[in-house]
């Protein structure tokens, strides 16, 4: 310690009186000093005969000289191992760079980047020897930082191999660390400065030879010469390839070039991975005792590899070598503080016209009716600029200048992410330009394949988080197996995003997502878009001109979206409103209609959209299939939201069952259907574009679709069993038309197999060692991995092990118990299923409590006793000890949360009821109330579900004499319910809904039962009651009107026009009109059994109704035929019965007469009116006679009045508000003035030619006369008689086919 302060006598008394402080304190030399015995010393060589004492000496001078005159007492020496282990964050550490250049270096950075922070600075002082990782045991090509107490990777802007194995002293470096335990790296800023200039070992070097250029290079490699020496070749280097890994085998290519010459050399050996950081593209090098070797996986083409004796020197002085390896320099100052260049944007402009002006090929997209897909090539270009963002580390996927992106998906991962953090400046060589390669994208996306470079230019001086990937990743291994191009790469990492983010970690594992992605690629692709030709990495690297996977590229294809189901429900909120057009909703008669009449039209509407139209491309829906306990409906949910389904399927089989609970599924058509409630008090039509007069509006929003459109990405362990057996039953697996739709499972078998093996890849005319390949592996045999898909069992689902058919909440515990537990099971078979209604229950926890909750009930038949298990049987074949016992009828009471399975049970099905976790088979036994003095006992013994018990739906075929046995009563039809003498009291029938209208509610009055909905949610609807007008699918003539109160359980879906149910359990009425309808019970159910008239959006165009038969009065006044409603009639007008017009006030329908309410009693106020007319003639046709009433719409055309005409009639009209005229013998009177002029007028009028014409009209049934048959005389010559005559058929006129 004295020998080293004696060299400090020469400073001043200040630097004295400090040198003392530090010296007494122990502090900054001492500190200095046993860095450099324990740290340093170690590293030297003793036969250069070097002391502790002479090394911390130069130590401290080569640090004065990096700060100036001063030393830097500020400072402390750290080791890389407390480096390692004590720095948490990300740190700037510099000995030449002053408080005021710092400051303005992170002002600048932090305005470029304003979402991160600048690095913060720590005064540490490093010192270390430069190493290639040989030291440690690794040759991977990093340099690295070593002291005696261990190495650190680091990576710079430039190196020089005369810098290898040297002591240094590092003046500016960032320190990034990584999320792993001691794990980081260092970016060295400025260029080291070399302690001494010893080199630690002596190196002589291999003999040199006379240097060749790069022509007589390529020329010596054509020639097939067995006996050829090393050569020296000097070039520039045009191409610096990755560094690959096969094998085990580590080595990267240069391409050394002059004038149109290029030669590639292979650098092969383990010391000389370093070098790939030497050389630059553009940079001019000779390299020494390189060998003539050829490659077997390329046709044996000659090129050259180095050999243990290589050298690589740079072109420059001695002079240059000495100074930049003994000073250092503002080389990142200087590259921060310039403007950048336009000369990228020029290079982007000429690119994409260059790009624009190749020919395109065009091939077919998976779709008919999509257009064919543009493939393009790219062009090879040069750029220059900043990283912005890390778009997806895993996937390779950088943002630059925030609008270009940056895939280095096709070359090897780098360690750390090569130092490419937001911030820093890059310099890319031979990457390729692609346009609109993806619309997931930017729109320009640069491309490095094996030939490409990427340098950093700048490090970032931001605090921004390194993602560095794994060297295996599941969407590069993905990439390499399947060999996809850069569109469907990009597709993939968009799709893999999406997954991670709505469905990972609740129902899709993070390990498998990837898994997910490659069957969403496979159900959008097909095989031929999705794979291309195998590769060869030789070809791809060396070979002229360049072709490699990234060559061309499909133009926006894939271009499906894939929407979360919260997209999809923010996107029918908006639309729902949006295009709400209030006169759109109303009948042609608006201009007629009194205020109720128009507000109760205006009360509920339905929006329907196919799934296609809600997006300019392609779209996909990807969520599970789950049940609701709260509202009893199916559900697609995702970590998103969740949204109602109202699923049915196409055939025979039913509606969908348990085993699609947990599914995984991708829909890609459907309709999105919006249901408007509104309630408004718009005075009359004129008002309708004043929105103030709506005072409350929700909507409704479900998804309506087929079972067949539901593919399966993921199949639940009920699926997976039901699909198994399926394939055992039928191999080769035939054809089935309802079989749902899986995307294929097969594991994902390597496509990347170069034409010939790799190993040995690079054979020199004398033996040579190595190969070639990847630092990710191009094949999974150099690293074998784990199958991206099961392969043991496809009962393996992707989601977790969480009960798929539970309601699932965040915190629920796993249904499956991690072994396997005992359980006991029922075998039934459905016959009847009510409705879900509020019911009498206990509440929660409380036994004696009774509350209101939903609840229904079904009637089963039991086909056997409780059997025991030893695990959970699912959906399994049933077996023979579970049809023992005789079939007996039971009652299963669903309540609270059980009754999620109502959407899922269907009578004349067979399930198997479940009770998890016990083996006492007591605990499905029935309890009923037992009959005593003979009564008969007509109710059914009852069964009360549990929470926690299961309902699996079971695909085997019954018995003949259990489908003899089965109580399923068959529907009926709606004609059958109209016209049957014998049609009992409750009725289940199907139909066709043709029309909804929602009854005005009595405000006087409150519902018995408010709705456990409305409850809930404040904007549900309370009191909720609507006619269904339901046709016959068979007879669309034959309508029944059917009412439904849906406040008194959870709101039914799918009652919209065009929709085929099934009511069930409904009471049919007689009104005495003698008109047969339906009305609804506590027990009555509905559910929608086909869709093919609401969803449009299948692609199958719908055929138009047909027109309404031609029908004859007398037939169809007769009792004895069966009656349509509608129907065509072509007639003659015998008189005109009565005329009524009439202004109504739109308000309280009283008469309005010119600009006041006629009503007194209270008074009314209003000022706006209608005018209505009604008119009522007689038709005969020659077979009968009917009485056909026109409304305010038809009137006009009845009388043969223009325009002009009728606007005058009703201002005449409008002086008295009314007027009604009738028949009195051969001529019509009215009962106020009959000599008035305008009941002149309209005596005449009625009685002309023109309206006592022939007419054909289309009509409806109105409610029929009922009583006595009316008596009237006939006179036949002198002959009077007297005859019974029944009431003429009352018809309604919809529409006059001729004037």
């Amino acid at each position: 310690m004295e020998e080293f302060l004696k060299h400090f006598k020469t400073h001043s008394r200040a630097d004295q009186r400090w040198l003392c402080e530090v010296f007494e304190d122990q502090r900054w030399l001492c500190e200095v000093f046993e860095c450099v015995k324990e740290q340093l010393y170690p590293l030297l060589d003793a036969s250069l005969g070097v002391c502790v004492e002479r090394l911390s000496l130069a130590v401290v001078s080569k640090v004065q000289r990096a700060v100036g005159s001063d030393l830097p007492v500020s400072y402390r020496c750290v080791s890389v191992s407390e480096l390692k282990r004590a720095q948490r964050t990300a740190c700037f550490s510099s000995l030449s760079w002053s408080s005021a250049h710092y400051r303005e270096s992170a002002r600048g950075a932090e305005l470029l980047l304003p979402e991160h922070k600048p690095l913060p600075r720590e005064h540490l002082l490093l010192i270390g020897s430069l190493c290639d990782g040989r030291a440690s045991g690794s040759s991977d090509g990093v340099w690295r930082v070593r002291d005696a107490g261990g190495s650190v990777s680091c990576t710079m802007l430039t190196s020089s191999c005369l810098w290898l194995g040297r002591l240094m002293l590092f003046p500016t470096w960032n320190y990034i660390p990584q999320n792993a335990p001691e794990a980081g790296y260092l970016e060295l800023i400025d260029a080291p400065v070399c302690v001494t200039l010893e080199a630690m070992a002596f190196d002589p070097g291999g003999s040199l030879s006379e240097v060749i250029g790069v022509r007589r290079a390529a020329e010596l490699l054509r020639q097939r010469c067995e006996d050829q020496g090393c050569v020296c070749v000097s070039g520039q280097v045009s191409a610096v390839c990755p560094l690959l890994l096969i094998a085990g085998k580590r080595f990267f290519c240069l391409i050394l070039s002059d004038g149109g010459s290029s030669v590639p050399v292979f650098i092969t050996e383990a010391k000389h991975q370093y070098w790939r950081q030497c050389a630059c593209v553009g940079q001019s090098v000779w390299m020494s005792s390189l060998r003539v070797c050829s490659l077997q996986g390329l046709e044996g083409r000659r090129v050259l590899s180095d050999s243990c004796q290589s050298r690589l020197h740079p072109h420059e002085s001695s002079e240059q070598t000495d100074t930049h390896t003994d000073a250092h320099t503002d080389a990142h100052t200087d590259a921060h503080t310039d403007a950048h260049t336009d000369a990228h944007t020029d290079k982007h402009t000429d690119t994409h016209t260059d790009t624009d002006t190749h020919t395109d090929a065009h091939t077919p997209l998976p779709s008919s009716s999509a257009p064919s897909v543009r493939v393009k090539r790219s062009t090879l270009i040069s750029f220059k600029g900043t990283v912005t963002k890390i778009l997806n580390a895993e996937a390779g996927l950088y943002e630059i200048d925030r609008q270009v992106g940056l895939c280095l998906a096709y070359q090897p991962a780098q360690k750390w992410g090569g130092g490419l953090r937001p911030g820093a400046e890059i310099q890319l060589h031979n990457v390729h330009f692609t346009y609109h390669a993806s619309p997931f994208a930017p729109r320009v996306v640069l491309c490095a394949c094996l030939r490409s470079s990427v340098q950093i230019s700048a490090f970032s001086r931001l605090r921004s988080e390194v993602e560095a990937p794994g060297s295996h990743g599941p969407l590069q291994r993905l990439l390499l197996e399947r060999n996809l191009g850069v569109s469907q790469y990009l597709w993939l990492c968009y799709c893999h995003s999406a997954v991670s983010e709505r469905l990972c970690p609740r129902w899709v594992r993070a390990e498998r997502v990837c898994v997910v992605a490659a069957r969403l690629l496979d159900f959008v692709c097909e095989a031929g878009q999705k794979t291309q030709k195998k590769r060869n990495i030789y070809r791809e690297m060396i070979q002229e001109p360049h072709k490699c996977p990234v060559t061309t590229y499909c133009v926006c294809w894939p271009s499906v979206a894939l929407w979360s189901v919260r997209e999809v429900c923010e996107w029918m909120w908006r639309e729902v409103w949006v295009s709400l057009s209030l006169l759109s909703l109303l009948p042609p008669s608006v201009s007629h209609m009194t205020s109720p009449e128009l507000n109760a039209s205006l009360s509920w509407s339905t929006h329907s959209v196919p799934l296609t139209h809600t997006h300019s491309g392609p779209l996909l829906l990807l969520g599970v299939l789950e049940l609701d306990s709260t509202r009893a409906t199916l559900q697609l949910r995702d970590q998103t939201h969740a949204l109602d389904c109202v699923c049915v399927q196409t055939g025979q089989s039913g509606a969908i069952d348990t085993a699609w609970l947990g599914c995984l599924v991708c829909v890609r058509r459907c309709t999105l259907v919006m249901e408007r409630f509104m309630k408004t008090n718009f005075p009359s039509w004129k008002h309708l574009d004043q929105p103030s007069y709506i005072t409350h509006k929700h909507c409704r929003v479900y998804l309506q679709l087929r079972v067949d459109d539901l593919t399966i990405i993921s199949p639940s362990a009920s699926m997976s069993r039901r699909l198994s057996e399926r394939r055992e039953e039928s191999a080769p697996r035939p054809r089935r038309p309802l079989t749902p739709a899986v995307v294929p499972e097969r594991p994902l078998t390597p496509a990347v197999v170069p034409e010939r093996p790799l190993t040995p890849a690079v054979v020199p005319e004398r033996p040579l060692t190595p190969a070639v390949v990847p630092e990710r592996p191009l094949t999974p045999a150099a690293a074998p991995v784990r199958p991206l898909t099961p392969a043991a069992a496809p009962e393996r689902p992707l989601t977790p092990a969480a009960a798929p058919e539970r309601p699932l909440t965040p915190a629920a515990a796993p249904e499956r118990p991690l072994t396997p537990a005992a359980c006991v099971s029922l075998l039934l078979r459905l016959e009847s299923k009510q409705g879900v209604r509020l019911q009498n229950g206990s509440g929660a926890g409380h036994t004696h409590t009774h509350t209101l909750q939903l609840g229904f009930v079904c009637r089963a038949a039991c086909l056997g006793d409780a059997q025991r298990w030893e695990n959970d049987p699912r959906n399994c074949r049933t077996q023979e000890r579970e049809r023992d016992g005789g079939l007996r009828k039971i009652e299963l009471h669903f309540m609270g949360s059980c009754v999620r399975w109502f959407p899922v049970l269907h009578p004349g099905c067979v399930y198997r009821l479940v009770a998890l976790n016990t083996a006492d088979v007591s605990v499905l036994k029935t309890t009923g109330v037992s009959a005593r003095g003979g009564v008969t006992q007509l109710i059914s013994p009852a069964l009360l579900l549990q929470p926690q018990w299961r309902m699996h739906t079971l695909t085997d075929t019954l018995t003949d004499e259990q489908c003899h046995q089965s109580g399923v009563p068959a529907l009926m039809s709606v004609s059958e319910v109209l016209h049957s003498s014998s049609a009992p009291e409750i009725v289940s029938f199907y139909g066709v809904v043709s029309q909804r209208i929602t009854l005005q509610e009595d405000s006087g009055t409150k519902p018995k039962i408010q709705s456990l909905t409305a409850t809930k949610d404040p904007s549900a609807v309370e009191d909720l009651r609507v006619r269904l007008s339901v046709q016959d699918s068979a007879c669309p003539g034959h309508v029944i009107h059917v009412y439904l109160d849906l406040s008194c359980g959870p709101y039914t879906l799918g009652l919209v026009p065009g929709a085929a149910l099934q009511i069930h359990h409904a009471q049919r009425k007689v009104s005495r009109a003698c008109n047969v309808y339906c009305r609804s019970l506590p027990i009555s159910r509905v559910s929608v059994t086909d869709l093919s008239s609401v969803c449009s959006g299948s692609g199958v165009s719908q055929a138009p109704p047909p027109p309404p038969p031609m029908m004859l009065l007398g037939e169809w006044a007769s009792a004895r035929t069966q009656r349509g409603v509608v129907g065509q009639v072509k007639g003659h007008v015998v008189r005109v019965l009565s005329l009524r017009l009439q202004w109504t006030c739109s308000l309280c329908g009283s008469i309005f007469r010119q600009t006041s309410c006629g009503r007194t009693h209270p008074p009314c106020d209003s000022t706006s009116s209608v005018f209505q007319a009604e008119a009522k003639v007689a038709v005969e046709d020659g077979s009968g006679e009917a009485h056909v009433w026109f409304s305010s719409e038809t009137v006009c055309d009845l009388l043969m009045l223009n325009a002009g005409q009728w606007e005058g009639l009703q201002r005449h009209v409008r002086v008295k508000g009314h007027v009604k005229v009738y028949t009195r013998g051969y001529s019509m009177t009215c009962d106020e003035d009959p000599d008035e002029s305008l009941v002149q007028y309209l005596n005449c009028l009625c009685s002309s030619a023109a309206v006592c014409r022939q007419i054909h009209l289309t009509c409806r049934i109105r409610a029929q006369r009922t009583g006595k048959p009316l008596l009237r005389k006939v006179h036949r010559g002198q002959t009077e008689f007297i005859c019974k005559f029944t009431p003429a058929l009352q018809l309604q006129c919809q529409h006059i086919h001729t004037r």
